[in-house]
């Protein structure tokens, strides 16, 4: 062999030992790129679902408030409710209490006493007929 064979399989010889480091350095740089796709992946879902819970727990905190501010309008509203059904059947009772003592004052304002039927009655006896139909 001669020696430029020599130096020709000696250059062969590094060149594939280059090429196996150059190849290992590709695997690794792939091994390296998926495990930080994993980890980007892992970290965005464990940032996405952080925030997600994170505003589901503040939604669901603002939900309960205006749940319990609802809860009080309504026990509001049927407290006021109550409160003015009593007042208007007092009103109702009232206003229908004054028109009867009102019909009864008139009654006896205008409608004679009893005690002038006896005086038609001693009238009627004496012979004397009233046309009390005719009367108006």
């Amino acid at each position: 062999m001669t020696p430029d064979e020599k130096k020709l399989y000696a250059l062969m010889a590094i060149a594939e030992q280059q090429q196996n480091l150059v190849n290992q350095a590709v695997k690794e740089l792939q091994i390296t790129k998926e495990d930080i796709q994993r980890a980007i992946a892992g970290q965005t879902h464990h940032t996405v679902s952080k925030a997600v819970n994170e505003g589901l727990q503040d939604g669901t905190a603002e939900l309960v408030k205006t749940a319990k501010a609802l809860g009080r309008l309504k026990n509001s509203i049927e407290s006021a409710s109550y409160e003015f059904s009593w007042k208007i059947i007092t009103i109702i009772l009232g206003i229908f209490a004054f028109l009867m003592l009102g019909i009864i004052w008139l009654f006896s304002v205008y409608i004679k006493p009893l005690e002038n039927i006896s005086k038609i009655e001693s009238l009627r006896q004496d012979g004397i007929q009233l046309d009390i139909q005719s009367c108006r």
